[in-house]
């Protein structure tokens, strides 16, 4: 079965990346951002959280620590169609201090993204994503979408995905702050979602003028700490259990300001591995 792919509601879907932690064994997502080169080819970059590659105490990081991870890429067929199930799995090795890995440098902005274009430069792997062109992404002014306004978000909440197809899932919800306030004061809109653990570093979306623009990036679920609980056992001392956390249907979401920060920092070299530049979101 030969898949098109030629609605934006489809593409998305292989620009979306599930991303496996190898150190901490967790589970997140990322997407895909493409950075033309001088030479007329391109990066592409993998955008995410510093949490999903680092782990929750990424703030505890060393400055030379290293980490693994692994991803699952989309391929083509040789004739250059494209047929489901057609996968490739790629490991990274990442450090502070590489070439090829960035992240925001105010520690509160949960953001960082890796050069994964040694990917796209393998022997008779040919890969079938979409990344999106920033700069067509982000040309809309927050000023002009409201609170109340619906959102879209593609991701692998708790791990759960298309596994027959390797397609993640698309989630939906409304914006929940004043997008042009900074929620909390961090650059962050809040948004009344279901968001749930492995949604971290999913790309969320809203319509602009009929079309999909980046609105920023997930970084957490809010939760409900519902804390400890005496015990009282018979013939015993009492005992506390802690009773499990409950999340309440909301998202914060770094905006695409803070994503282009990081963007911006990642450099443009002459020459790059990726091949080619047309593997966009449109």
């Amino acid at each position: 079965m030969d898949i098109k792919f030629d609605k934006f509601e489809e593409q998305i879907f292989l620009n979306t990346v599930l991303i496996k932690n190898t150190g901490s064994n967790i589970l997140g997502t990322g997407f895909l951002l493409q950075k033309p080169t001088l030479n007329g080819r391109a990066k592409f970059i993998l955008f995410s959280n510093k949490h999903v590659f680092w782990g929750e105490e990424y703030q505890k990081v060393a400055d030379n620590a290293e980490n693994h991870f692994e991803i699952t890429l989309h391929n083509k067929d040789a004739d250059g169609s494209y047929k489901l199930e057609k996968i490739s799995n790629f490991r990274f090795k990442i450090n502070k201090s590489s070439v090829n890995y960035f992240e925001h440098p105010n520690p509160d902005i949960d953001i960082a993204c890796v050069n994964i274009s040694a990917a796209f430069n393998q022997p008779g792997i040919t890969l079938n994503v979409r990344a999106i062109e920033i700069d067509k992404f982000i040309d809309f002014d927050l000023s002009t979408i409201h609170c109340g306004q619906k959102v879209v978000f593609i991701g692998y909440p708790t791990g759960f995905f298309d596994k027959k197809n390797f397609l993640p899932i698309m989630r939906s919800g409304i914006i929940a702050s004043i997008p042009d306030i900074d929620f909390q004061g961090k650059q962050q809109i809040l948004i009344d979602a279901q968001v749930f653990p492995g949604s971290s570093g999913s790309p969320v979306f809203v319509e602009v003028g009929g079309k999909y623009k980046l609105l920023g990036i997930i970084s957490d679920g809010v939760i409900k700490e519902l804390g400890f609980t005496k015990i009282k056992k018979t013939g015993e001392a009492e005992d506390e259990k802690y009773l499990p956390i409950e999340f309440i249907g909301l998202g914060l979401v770094f905006k695409y300001t803070a994503i282009k920060e990081v963007y911006d920092a990642v450099p443009v070299p002459r020459q790059e591995l990726a091949s080619e530049t047309k593997k966009v979101l449109t």
